[in-house]
């Protein structure tokens, strides 16, 4: 049995020597799409090559929220999930590349055979070798389509490492926002209460009238009552911060909050707002779609080589023994050797159009798959531009809402030594008051769009993930 064997692993291994025939199916190639050269504001491309490099940490240097972003990228559990995945990719392609080996399977069979007496079975015990030929390809084509499956996994894990970064830093950069706006009540609200017992005083006085400290009343309370929103909008935001990290939802143990900083923001506007469009390749969005497209016409090519003529060509090899008694198997007077081997061939000769329907179906997967592939594409164009786009407004606004609030500032404390010399009533007090806060509030909530459309637009470059992958064509 041992001499058989060997013998059956020698012709295997010629078999396997031996050149194939031609690979059936196309060979996955990038198609060609008619893109822009440039995207929202025309840059130098040699400029734009180094936006999407920086890495995530040299971005986002703010000590605080370093960390935050590292302890997602080890705990969260989205991120964890994509890391089975990959492992469930890797271990599929394992087993499409399993089958360019032979398989070795011990096999105890009865099987009929007339003798004319009580006992018309005969029983067979060994060892089974089976090896399918990759004549035409259909092997490799399935690990091709095996590796572009995991392929998409790795860039889906990625895309989730982006997509959490930016979220890190978008949730963090809300909660400071809040805070800025707490800030900005709790010292309004101050200033309010300030004014409102000076016209309290004056009430007392018989200087304004009772319905000029009702007005003040009412301002501070309408102040007062905004506070707990803001709070339960950050508290809220704090939890969510939370889950991203991996922790159960809960309040965030933050430092204590700078109103320069938060003004400052994340100190990073120097990012081009255009890029070349090869840029795109990197984003895991899009190398997604692409694997996906090259794992269905890899899966083309396994349906043509399923489909008549081609026959399915193999090696098979059954070493053991056969009795006509089961308990005789072991006895050498009453059982006998078997050593069979030898080549398989299978042609399929009428399947009333299965072959000819799984070869339609794969194609028709493919021109979807092409079709996915090219809207991720204009997806991806359309949030680079979007972003770009936020980005500038965003940025344009600041220096006239700062102006704004800075003479809303400026016209409250003069309304306040109109209103102490006589020269107005505490009307237009109570109007400075409210443009004073309204100024403050729109001002931080312009910072905090600019920050959110600078990570928006990182995120759209495909920045971050991979910073050392090199681009297209290099």
């Amino acid at each position: 049995m041992r001499a058989a064997l060997l013998k059956a692993g020698a012709l295997a291994a010629l078999a396997a020597a031996l050149p194939g025939c031609t690979i059936v199916g196309r060979d996955y190639d990038r198609p060609g799409l008619a893109l822009p050269g440039r995207h929202a504001v025309a840059i130098d491309a040699g400029t734009a090559g180094s936006a999407a490099n920086l890495p995530w940490f040299a971005l986002y240097g703010d000590p605080e929220l370093r960390p935050l972003i590292e302890e997602a990228l080890a705990n969260n559990l989205d991120l964890q999930q994509a890391y089975a995945r990959i492992e469930e990719s890797r271990a599929r392609l394992l087993v499409a590349r399993s089958r360019f080996f032979p398989t070795l399977d011990g096999a105890l069979q009865t099987a009929p055979q007339p003798q004319g007496n009580a006992n018309d079975g005969v029983f067979t015990l060994g060892l089974v070798l089976n090896w399918e030929i990759d004549l035409f390809g259909k092997l490799r084509r399935q690990n091709e389509a095996a590796r572009a499956q995991l392929l998409a996994s790795e860039a889906g894990q990625a895309a989730i490492v982006t997509v959490l970064v930016q979220q890190v830093a978008t949730t963090w950069l809300t909660i400071r926002e809040l805070q800025a706006e707490e800030a900005i009540l709790e010292r309004n609200i101050a200033l309010q209460q300030k004014s409102l017992e000076l016209v309290q005083l004056l009430h007392r006085q018989g200087v304004v009238s009772d319905s000029e400290e009702q007005q003040a009343r009412a301002q501070v309370a309408g102040t007062r009552a905004l506070l707990p929103q803001i709070r339960q909008a950050r508290l809220v935001t704090e939890n969510l911060l939370a889950v991203l990290l991996g922790r159960y939802p809960s309040p965030m143990e933050l430092a204590p909050f700078d109103a320069a900083a938060q003004a400052r923001g994340i100190g990073a506007y120097d990012l081009p707002l255009g890029v070349p469009s090869e840029l795109l390749a990197r984003r895991p969005d899009v190398i997604i779609a692409e694997q996906a497209l090259a794992a269905a016409t890899a899966n083309e090519g396994v349906a043509i080589a399923n489909r008549f003529p081609f026959p399915t060509i193999g090696f098979g090899a059954l070493f053991g023994r056969s009795a006509t008694e089961l308990g005789s198997l072991f006895d050498g007077g009453q059982s006998a050797d078997i050593n069979s081997w030898g080549p398989q061939v299978g042609l399929p000769i009428l399947n009333v159009g299965r072959d000819l329907g799984n070869v339609r179906a794969a194609r028709a997967q493919t021109k979807q798959a092409l079709i996915g592939y090219r809207r991720a594409v204009q997806a991806a164009l359309f949030d680079v531009n979007a972003a770009s786009y936020a980005y500038r407004a965003a940025d344009e606004q600041l220096a006239p809402l700062a102006e704004q609030a800075q003479a809303a500032a400026r016209t409250l404390y003069l309304q306040e030594l109109r209103f102490k010399g006589g020269v107005v009533n505490y009307l237009s007090v109570l109007d400075a008051q409210r443009l004073v806060l309204s100024s403050e509030l729109a001002l931080a909530r312009a910072r905090l769009a600019r920050d959110l459309a600078f990570v928006d637009l990182y995120q759209a470059l495909g920045g971050g993930w991979n910073p050392d992958a090199p681009l297209p064509g290099e």
